[in-house]
């Protein structure tokens, strides 16, 4: 087994790392009310205003920003595996680089379903 396929599937493994900690940002909550600042404030002064509907307050794309963006980390991975693999297929390294980019396939799929699944509204109709 060559060292550029070795140094490849840890590039690879990285990358896995990388997206799946993308995917974990990405579902943290943006609203200001979920806020520990709102939290300490609505505690604090007696007469604070009451929550806002999730629908009223201004939509974040943040979490379907880093679902693309992990799926393009994932996408490229399983194209790097891929090239590995042209260059290197002897058992052996086959093995390895279809191990480390099953994982990431996976990964791509998931994220491509929560995207299509993701409510989308455009700005005009947001208000």
């Amino acid at each position: 087994m060559t060292a550029e396929v070795l140094l490849a599937a840890g590039y690879v493994g990285v990358l896995l790392v990388v997206a799946l900690g993308l995917e974990v940002y990405g579902r943290q909550t943006t609203s200001a009310w979920a806020s520990r600042i709102f939290a300490g404030y609505r505690r604090a002064v007696e007469d604070a205003p009451a929550p806002a509907d999730p629908d009223d307050w201004p939509h974040s794309e943040v979490g379907r920003f880093h679902r693309a963006v992990s799926l393009f980390v994932s996408v490229i991975a399983v194209v790097l595996a891929g090239a590995e693999l042209v260059r290197h297929h002897r058992p052996a390294e086959a093995v390895v680089l279809v191990a480390v980019s099953v994982p990431h396939g996976l990964l791509a799929v998931v994220l491509v379903r929560r995207l299509r699944s993701a409510k989308v509204l455009p700005p005009e109709q947001a208000v």
